[in-house]
C-alpha cells in the first residue's frame, strides 16, 4: 500500500524531534543494528569526529576475493542521471587503483584476533555485471530494510537479478520519493547508506546475499559516488559488518570498537577513467596507520 507524502513527512518530522538529544552522538552508531554512512554533506563529513586512528583488526570473516558488482535500480523513477552515470562509475570503480589499495585487507595466512581460522582470500580487481531497472512488487514509498531484502531476493529468485554467490554484491539505489527505515530512522535523514547481508550470523555460503543500499538524498551525485564508494569499500573488505560495537565472527576487518576501514575517514578523493571522474571515499589503512592520502585513482 502506498504511504502519503503527508504520513512520510509526519514520520521524518517525528525522527528529527528523536534525533534532538544525540545531536553529538556519532552518526554511525545513530540505527540500533545498522552502521551507517551518514545523512550530511560534504561540509559536514570534514568536521565530524572520527574514531581515534587505532588499527583494522582481522575476525575471521570473508572479504570480497574477486567482487561482482551488479547496480541496481529499484525503479524507473530513480533520476536518469543517475541511472546514466552508475554503470561508468561501477566499470571505473571495480578495476582501479582504489580497490588495488584495499589489497592489504587480504586474508591470505591471516588469523583472527579472535582465534578463528581465517578464510585464505586475496582482494583482486573484481567484474561489473551490469544495470537492472526493477519493477518491484512492493510499491510502498516506505521501506524497511526486511522490505528490501525480501525484494532482493525475489527478483534474484525470478532471475531478474543474477544468483548471488560470495562474491557477489547487489549495490541498490532508490528515487528521491522512497524513504527507507532502519529501526525507525529515515534515510536522508539519519543515514545515507549502508550495505549489509541477509544472513548476518555466520558466512552462509553459497546462500548469503551481499548488497548496499543507496538512498537520492538530493545532495548532488558527487556524494552519492562518495557515499556509494565508501559502502563499496566496507562490503569489499567486511562483508557482514558488525551490529554497532564489540565484532566478532563472522566480521572481516574491523576497529575494536565495530568501525569499518571507510567510517574512520572522512576525506575525498578522486576516481578517474576514460569515462569520466568521481568523488570517492578515502578509507583507513593499516600500512600508514592512518587515512589513505591519494588525490586521484585511476582505472584502468
Amino acid at each position: 500500500m502506498l504511504v502519503s507524502k503527508c504520513i512520510r513527512a509526519a514520520a521524518a518530522a517525528a525522527i528529527v524531534l528523536g534525533l534532538s538529544a544525540s545531536a553529538h552522538a556519532d552518526p554511525s552508531k545513530t540505527a540500533k543494528h545498522y552502521r551507517i554512512f551518514p545523512a550530511t554533506s560534504f561540509a559536514s563529513l570534514a568536521k565530524r569526529p572520527l574514531p581515534p586512528p587505532s588499527d583494522m583488526n582481522y575476525y575471521g570473516g570473508p572479504v570480497f576475493s574477486d567482487v561482482k558488482v551488479m547496480t541496481v535500480m529499484w525503479n524507473s523513477n530513480v533520476a536518469q542521471d543517475t541511472q546514466d552515470q552508475v554503470p561508468a562509475f561501477t566499470q571505473a570503480l571495480v578495476s582501479s587503483t582504489y580497490l588495488d589499495q584495499m589489497g592489504e585487507y587480504h586474508t591470505q595466512h591471516v588469523k583472527g584476533i579472535n582465534g578463528h581460522n581465517g578464510t585464505h582470500q586475496y582482494i583482486n580487481r573484481g567484474t561489473y555485471l551490469g544495470q537492472a531497472v526493477l519493477k518491484p512488487h512492493n510499491t510502498a514509498t516506505v521501506l524497511t530494510d526486511d522490505d528490501i531484502q525480501t525484494e532482493l531476493k525475489r527478483q534474484i529468485r525470478r532471475h531478474h537479478l543474477p544468483p548471488q554467490d560470495s562474491n557477489t554484491l547487489y549495490m541498490i539505489y532508490f528515487p528521491s520519493d522512497i524513504t527507507i527505515l532502519l529501526d525507525g530512522q529515515a534515510s536522508c535523514v539519519v543515514f545515507g547508506a549502508y550495505h549489509f547481508a541477509t544472513i548476518d550470523t555466520r558466512r552462509a555460503k553459497p546462500h548469503n546475499i551481499f548488497y548496499s543500499v543507496e538512498p537520492e538524498c538530493n545532495s548532488g551525485f558527487d556524494f552519492l559516488t562518495f557515499a556509494a564508494s565508501h559502502e563499496f569499500a566496507e562490503a569489499t573488505t567486511d562483508n557482514v559488518p558488525t551490529p554497532l560495537v564489540n565484532p566478532d565472527y563472522p566480521q572481516a576487518w574491523n576497529d575494536a570498537q565495530g568501525m569499518e576501514i571507510a567510517d574512520k575517514c572522512s576525506d575525498s578523493a578522486t576516481l578517474t577513467s576514460l569515462a569520466g571522474s568521481w568523488s570517492v571515499s578515502q578509507f583507513y589503512l593499516n600500512s600508514i596507520e592512518g587515512c589513505s592520502t591519494a588525490a586521484t585513482y585511476t582505472s584502468p
